[in-house]
């Protein structure tokens, strides 16, 4: 018997399979090798039955010789930056009004090449009442393409037809380029507003009063500002002499007062405006006047103000000694003046000179030194002064001294004529200290800390010159004379002057 029946049962049971065919089981149980390749991107067949013969592409086999590489923009690049400019007109029908039923409005037409975007707007016109400026944004408009631009054309735009009149030589120049025809620039239309023309012939009429032509002032004279400037000396009054600056409006005939920005700063805190907007009665008792103003009051015109006068301002008079250069030219261009009014006045005055501090005078008998003293008067905060380390650090010149009489003081006592003093002066800072030997009826003691101490004679400090055997000393109303010292001092006294 076989002593392992189940190997027998399972290649029994692989041979009875289908699609088996009778082939060895082993021999199936093995994976089947990869029939094709690849070869220049192209799947082949590799077994031994394939009859494709396949030979190595070459892509540049048939290719023309290299030559030189020509330069290569693309179209964008070109166009970037490049834009059209045309000039177009719109008709708008205007409703509720008596003077016109169509306004005609300019606008300027943009044509970006790059990306065939357009974008349109209106030029600004002063006081017109309208909402100008940009009218489209910059965007690809359907239907609108550059064939359709040209001097002449029509285009619909969101239902509103704008005709091109005119556009600029850039634009002339390009389209020419293109092959495109440009007819010649129309005229420009009239689209100027009714109402502002028939108010710039009122302008030129006759000159009417402030009441009468309040319109007329608005139109002519909007944003013109006259300035002038001027001095108030308030000090009769505790006060101080103050520069402002007078704006005078020619719209209305109003002034304002400010204070001049350069002088803000020394009032700190404090309003830099004077005079808000108003018309300024010329009158005091005007001024005065309460409720609102009667046609019966004078007011300050621009005829009132003149360099080197003075305008009433409530009772302050403000001295005018300076303007600017446009309010020069308003003047000349409207009135028959020479140049020499307008020559600036000088309102400068001498600065006064800061009080300063006296220095008190050093007893001799304070506390510190006369340097230490010194420094309480500079600064809050007292630092102590700077030595001068000098050559002759260290070196000490001694003598023994003798209290004795001098002119101003009474006669010595017998007993501070015995008294026997070493004066020791250091040359590095030139201080002197004196220090009093012991003797039978007194104890040594130290009669004077160092210190630098001046000659009453000439108000200088001692120096070596002036320590010499017989030299009298006066310090603190007392008087030592020297008469004998040790032998470091006297070399050193003839090394230095001899």
């Amino acid at each position: 018997m076989t002593k392992n029946p189940s190997a027998v049962v399972d290649c029994v049971t692989l041979v009875d399979l289908p699609g088996m065919n009778g082939r060895d089981p082993e021999a199936a149980m093995k994976p089947k090798k990869q029939s094709l390749g690849f070869v220049n991107g192209y799947a082949v067949p590799q077994d031994g039955r394939a009859s494709v013969i396949v030979a190595p592409a070459n892509a540049f086999e048939n290719a023309e010789p290299r030559g030189q590489v020509k330069e290569y923009t693309p179209e964008f690049v070109k166009t970037s930056g490049l834009v059209l400019r045309f000039n177009a007109t719109f008709d708008e029908a205007v409703e509720n009004s008596q003077s016109e039923r169509v306004r005609s409005r300019n606008f300027v037409v943009y044509f970006f090449v790059e990306d065939g975007t357009i974008k349109i707007t209106e030029p600004r016109v002063e006081n017109s009442g309208l909402l100008q400026g940009a009218f489209l944004k910059r965007h690809v408009v359907k239907g609108v393409t550059l064939n359709e631009l040209n001097v002449g054309a029509m285009i619909k735009i969101y239902g509103f037809e704008f005709r091109l009149y005119s556009c600029d030589g850039f634009t002339r120049g390009y389209l020419d380029h293109l092959g495109v025809v440009v007819p010649e620039d129309e005229e420009e239309p009239n689209c100027e507003d009714p109402l502002r023309a028939k108010n710039e012939r009122q302008r030129l009429g006759p000159v009417r009063s402030f009441k009468k032509d309040a319109r007329g002032k608005f139109l002519t004279h909007d944003k013109q500002v006259l300035r002038f400037y001027c001095v108030w000396d308030d000090r009769a009054k505790f006060g101080d002499r103050r520069k402002f600056i007078l704006t005078f409006f020619l719209i209305d005939d109003t002034i304002a007062i400010t204070e001049n920005e350069h002088a803000k700063g020394s009032r700190g805190g404090m309003s830099a405006t004077l005079l808000h907007r108003c018309r300024l009665p010329l009158r005091d008792q005007d001024a005065v006047a309460r409720g609102p103003a009667d046609d019966d009051y004078e007011y300050v015109t621009a005829e009132d103000l003149n360099i080197g006068g003075v305008v009433r301002v409530y009772k302050r008079d403000f001295f005018i000694y300076d303007c600017d250069e446009f309010t020069k030219t308003w003047y000349l261009s409207n009135f028959e003046m020479s140049e020499s009014r307008f020559i600036a006045r000088d309102v400068s005055e001498p600065e006064d000179a800061l009080p300063r501090a006296e220095v008190p005078e050093h007893t001799g008998l304070a506390i510190g030194s006369e340097e230490d003293s010194l420094q309480n008067c500079i600064a809050l905060v007292p630092k102590p002064p700077r030595k001068n380390v000098a050559v002759d650090e260290g070196v000490i010149l001694q003598f023994r001294a003798a209290m004795v009489p001098f002119d101003g003081v009474g006669d010595v006592s017998e007993f501070d004529t015995a008294r026997q003093f070493v004066v020791s002066f250091h040359v590095s800072d030139k201080t002197i200290s004196i220090f009093e030997q012991a003797s039978k009826d007194a104890c040594s003691s130290k009669f004077l800390e160092r210190a630098r101490v001046r000659n009453v004679d000439n108000a200088q400090f001692y120096d070596v010159a002036d320590m010499r055997i017989g030299s009298v000393l006066k310090i603190h109303s007392r008087a030592f004379k020297l008469y004998e010292s040790d032998l470091y001092t006297e070399k050193f006294i003839l090394e230095r002057f001899t």
